[in-house]
């Protein structure tokens, strides 16, 4: 069986249509394995359903984000406060001239800061 990515809502909605998919592929449709596999993916989408209103204030405060801060200010926030990384933040759509860096340039900085060493100016 293969694995199913339920990290994101995006993840848990692709993982549904794979499942659909595996479950329909199944030779014999009375079977117990084909009725696992539908019921599976039958919950794989309704849980995707239930997390889309999230999606969509997650898409909303983003893009509010987005148009609040400038670049550094942004980035300070998603990759520094909220931490993540640079192909996160990509991800969402923001191209960032700050995620154009690499990444070891960063991770010094926050491998500090969690060791209590890191000096606010």
């Amino acid at each position: 069986m293969p694995n199913y990515d339920l990290s994101s809502i995006a993840a848990v909605s692709a993982s549904a249509e794979l499942a659909h998919i595996r479950a329909n592929q199944e030779p014999n449709q009375d079977s117990y394995n084909a009725a696992w596999l539908h019921g599976y993916a039958d919950a794989l989408t309704k849980a995707a359903e239930s997390l889309e209103p999230q999606r969509k204030l997650m898409e909303a405060i983003i893009g509010y984000m987005g148009e609040r801060y400038d670049s550094a200010e942004l980035y300070g926030i998603l990759h520094d406060t909220l931490e993540m990384s640079d192909q996160e933040i990509r991800s969402l759509g923001f191209d960032l001239p700050q995620c154009k860096e690499p990444l070891q340039a960063h991770q010094g900085t926050k491998s500090a800061k969690r060791k209590g060493i890191y000096h606010e100016r």
